[in-house]
């Protein structure tokens, strides 16, 4: 167990304690969905811009009311009308924990000291953005980021469903990156950096009736020696000013911590295992950013495959200009000599999106590769595109895909343009285009558009091919390999799925 400290609010001890109050908030149904409902939010990300006093919360049943305006709202409630609610068990149980303490400045009343919400199936604790009395904010440099911000719920939904047997979230703040991949993990790791980042962690996975190791330490330093399946990290990326914050700050361009994420897989992410980075990162004048990520892969570079999702392109002066909107003082001069950094070390714009890494036994011989990460898109997109990657490099390759039957992407979309020839229209331009997990589009020849459109399912590349030859339809030149080049690459795209490749790619990876 991690050392208790002087400045963090909750108490873990006895495991009896946790279990009522965990049973009380279940029974309340302060769960995810309950709150979306009531307070008519989409997800609770909105939780921090519900309008209270528009809203309205009379018509909820009373503890689940309650619930929310203690713990979600943060405002203090009468001792007696939290007896009324809770019973005289579960309000010592949550006096004796810390989820509810005396108010400071108000007798007769108690306040929640955290910020407490449920994100999916847990209940999570971690600082609040105002005094719990009342009085004046001023955040600490390990103040622990909540779990409902955009970019937490966007990690979670890149985390993967695969049972990966050992787990470890780096930069794990509140410890729900690793309380969600313990629903398909044999065994979990969040470590953080700040100590009272790991205090939260745990007192959250004991909340929650989590098996999960929480661990405090710069980045890799509490697991030397060890070794895991999987590896997730979201961590701090904005580039320092004067005024540094732990959760917040990543360095001169702000990926000093993503490089050595990505600098400490060759020690400890197992062959055959995956890690996943999502951050805001550096493409330069000379190296885009996933080509700097092998990298710092160091000797092992060769070991791994690395797709980059991009999400978002920032410039560079949109982000100096932001970071006054970062919870922090930063002054013209300040921004003027960041401004000033960046553009002596090369780097040409800002990139936000998810960077994944597998881990195999020997060189794959694939670069890197980039592509266009949607609001759609999640862990199974890339899981299935690292598959047909390794699963290429087969020595019988063109053969394998001369006898599939590819068919398009369920929302694959074929745009034909037509132009006037000799008084007629003719088709001129083909764009086969698709918005779904990855967004993505290729606009062969014209020629070639009607014989990818013959690619249904229900005959074979090669069937495709050599129905085409017949009928004089290809150029000199044009081979079943060139096909079948063509097709790979429309299914890199994702434009086009293999319906066989499913299990042939389980028997090889």
């Amino acid at each position: 167990m991690i050392a208790n400290t002087t400045n963090f609010p909750l108490r873990m001890e006895p495991a009896a304690d946790l279990e009522i109050c965990r049973a009380f908030l279940q029974t309340a149904d302060y769960t995810q969905p309950a709150l979306c409902a009531g307070l008519k939010i989409g997800n609770m990300g909105d939780l921090g811009r519900v309008d209270w006093e528009a809203l309205g919360v009379d018509a909820l049943p009373p503890a689940l009311r309650w619930c929310i305006q203690v713990f979600a709202r943060g405002l203090a409630t009468e001792e007696r009308a939290a007896r009324d609610i809770c019973g005289q068990e579960v309000l010592a149980a949550m006096l004796r924990t810390g989820l509810l303490r005396p108010s400071q400045k108000n007798d007769g009343r108690l306040v929640c000291p955290v910020w407490l919400y449920p994100v999916e199936h847990f209940l999570v604790a971690s600082d609040r953005r105002d005094d719990p009395d009342g009085g004046v904010f001023k955040p600490a440099v390990d103040v622990v980021f909540p779990a409902i911000y955009a970019g937490t719920l966007r990690f979670l939904e890149l985390l993967p469903e695969t049972p990966y047997a050992e787990v470890l979230d780096l930069c794990g703040g509140s410890g729900i990156g690793a309380l969600h991949l313990s629903r398909t993990a044999r065994m979990c790791v969040t470590a953080d950096l700040a100590e009272r980042s790991a205090r939260f962690a745990e007192f959250n996975a004991r909340l929650n009736n989590i098996p999960m190791e929480s661990l405090c330490g710069d980045l890799y330093a509490p697991v030397q020696g060890r070794q895991f399946d999987f590896i997730s990290a979201h961590p701090p990326f904005v580039p320092e000013t004067a005024d540094a914050m732990i959760y917040r700050d990543g360095g001169e361009t702000g990926e000093a911590v993503t490089r050595r994420v990505v600098e400490g897989l060759p020690g400890h992410l197992r062959r055959g295992g995956t890690a996943m980075v999502l951050c805001v990162a550096c493409d330069r004048e000379q190296s885009t950013f996933e080509q700097n990520a092998r990298e710092w892969l160091g000797e092992a570079r060769d070991e791994f495959d690395i797709v980059f999702g991009l999400e978002k392109v920032l410039k560079v002066g949109e982000v100096v200009a932001s970071i006054g909107n970062q919870g922090r003082q930063a002054g013209d001069e300040a921004k003027r000599q960041l401004l000033g950094r960046l553009h002596k070390v090369g780097v040409k714009q800002f990139v936000y999106g998810a960077l994944f890494f597998r881990r195999h036994g020997f060189p794959p011989g694939s670069p890197p590769v980039r592509v266009r990460l949607t609001p759609e898109g999640g862990a199974a997109d890339f899981e299935q595109l690292l598959a047909w990657r390794h699963f290429q490099r087969r020595p019988d390759m063109v053969e394998w895909l001369a006898a599939a039957r590819p068919k398009p992407a369920q929302a694959l979309e074929l745009t034909v343009k037509y132009l006037a020839t000799e008084g007629e229209l003719q088709p001129a331009e083909f764009v086969f285009s698709l918005e779904s997990g990855f967004a993505a589009a290729l606009r062969p020849d014209a020629w070639l558009g009607p014989l990818v459109a013959r690619l249904n399912g229900k005959q074979t590349v090669r069937e495709v091919f050599e129905g085409a030859q017949a009928a004089n339809e290809l150029p000199a030149g044009f081979d079943l390999q060139s096909f079948t080049a063509l097709v790979r690459r429309m299914v890199d795209l994702g434009l086009l799925i293999l319906p066989e490749r499913t299990g042939a790619i389980r028997l090889e990876s």
